[in-house]
This record gives C-alpha cells, sequence and structure tokens, in this order.
C-alpha cells in the first residue's frame, strides 16, 4: 500500500498506538482538514494488513 497520509496516520496510530478510529477521524479533521467516514478508515485498514 502506499505511504499517503491515510495509511501512515492508520499505521501510526491505530496500530501502533491502539488509538480509537474515533480519535483518528477527529486528528484527521483537525490537523489535516480531512472529513472521512469510519467505514472508509476500516475499509483502508484491512487493506493495510
Amino acid at each position: 500500500m502506499n505511504k499517503d497520509l491515510i495509511t501512515q496516520t492508520l499505521k501510526t496510530y491505530f496500530i501502533e498506538k491502539g488509538k480509537d478510529l474515533k480519535v483518528i477521524q477527529r486528528y484527521l479533521s483537525i490537523k489535516h482538514k480531512l472529513i472521512l467516514d469510519e467505514k472508509l478508515l476500516l475499509k483502508r485498514l484491512n487493506s493495510i494488513n
């Protein structure tokens, strides 16, 4: 998988640090102005594994 912003964020915060997807959604919306659905994040997470 390419190392884009969403993939890097999921690897860092979900896989390594064990954060919740809601926390990751909030981080992406505040820090990078990205509004993402939780289903999209789950799909991206499944493609990483």
